[in-house]
């Protein structure tokens, strides 16, 4: 392969030193003229018939551009309002429920490190992709994802399949240090995240957002998000502490893997 690139690269070299040697002969065998007489022709009168509306419209852009502008509007809204009004073109799975408020607070951490920018979260239908991450991305899934974070950009693995596919204490070794469970992995430790607390302050209100937004919060869940967050916060710090790793259960790196272990498993298949 690299000789057939060396080979083409060799004929493009020779196509522009064949074209340099050409230029060059031609300006040898030319003269300036510096002041050459030229004239144009007379034009001729024009003719307009401005019998047709179209014709005149054409001679006022500005004019043409605001009606333009309406009609595209117009069309715009036929097209967008009966989507956006008329639930029904909505996909929705049953099983696909909100997050709660640990895992919102950790979807938030997520961004907030730029994790989207190296991974993306949307498995596509091919064959290559679901025998790596697992069945396919389905629209119904991201129903209360607000904003998404679908992606294209894959400098490491795509993660909506990854919920519940490692335990925790992964979670926590490579958040610490990927080589630990990805040798050669270039993605940067986050050793931050074990030291700073979760800010609770906003969870209440951004859960009020999302209930603005279609996320169908209860208002016991939005008035108790605190409580809920940090019962399954314990959970999951007394799973690491089975697995002999001692960490507080308000660290950040806690919400971020109830965020991690929750991705996908709202349709993932059961093991047999």
């Amino acid at each position: 392969m690299h000789m057939m690139r060396a080979l083409g690269g060799s004929l493009y070299l020779t196509g522009v030193i064949i074209m340099t040697y050409n230029l060059v002969k031609t300006i040898k065998q030319g003269k300036l003229v510096a002041n050459e007489p030229a004239e144009a022709p007379a034009l001729e009168p024009v003719v307009t018939r401005e019998r047709m509306a179209h014709r005149r419209l054409e001679r006022k852009p500005v004019l043409f551009m605001v009606l333009a502008l309406i009609a595209i509007l117009i069309g715009g809204m036929v097209e967008m309002i009966p989507t956006f009004t008329i639930k029904n073109n909505v996909p929705t799975i049953a099983s696909v429920k909100p997050y709660t408020a640990l895992e919102l607070q950790g979807r938030d951490l997520y961004i907030r490190e730029g994790c989207v920018n190296c991974h993306s979260q949307t498995v596509r239908p091919f064959r290559s992709e679901t025998s790596r991450y697992g069945d396919y991305s389905k629209a119904g899934e991201f129903v209360y994802d607000r904003p998404f974070l679908w992606g294209s950009k894959r400098t490491g693995p795509d993660l909506h399949r990854v919920g519940g596919k490692y335990p925790n204490k992964w979670h926590f070794d490579h958040m610490m240090d990927p080589t630990i469970t990805s040798p050669g992995s270039i993605m940067p430790a986050y050793p931050w995240l074990f030291e700073q607390q979760i800010d609770y302050s906003l969870l209440s209100d951004k859960m009020k957002a999302m209930k603005k937004l279609g996320v169908p919060y209860t208002d016991e869940q939005i008035n108790n998000a605190v409580q809920d967050a940090e019962k399954q916060a314990a959970g999951i710090a007394e799973d690491l502490k089975n697995n002999q790793v001692e960490v507080k259960s308000d660290r950040e790196i806690i919400a971020l893997i109830a965020y991690l272990q929750r991705l996908g498993t709202d349709i993932k298949a059961e093991k047999k």
